[in-house]
């Protein structure tokens, strides 16, 4: 399988613009204004399989209350762990709002 970032993102729409069709998506969610990839917002990659993702993660880093109404956005690349802001994670392919 393939691997993708994910993160959870400050915005609280999927809507974009034709150089990103999330572009309203914002940034990963970092209230703390820590670096990469110690941000609120950055999760475990996924893994593709045959199309399919399934992922359970348990993270202390932010309570429901945080992450409600936030998007949650899937990027074309696998983050690197380490480049600024956001782990060199490629184009967001994917967009959901936490409800």
């Amino acid at each position: 399988g393939k691997f993708f970032a994910f993160h959870i993102h400050n915005g609280t729409s999927c809507t974009g613009n034709v150089e990103d069709e999330f572009a309203n998506a914002g940034v990963h969610l970092n209230p703390n204004n820590c670096d990469h990839p110690y941000h609120i917002g950055d999760l475990p990659p996924i893994i593709e399989n045959n199309g399919y993702a399934y992922m359970n993660v348990l993270i202390g880093k932010f309570q429901i209350k945080d992450i409600i109404g936030k998007a949650i956005i899937v990027h074309d690349m696998p983050d690197d762990f380490t480049t600024q802001p956001s782990g060199n994670s490629g184009r967001k392919i994917a967009c959901g709002i936490i409800k």
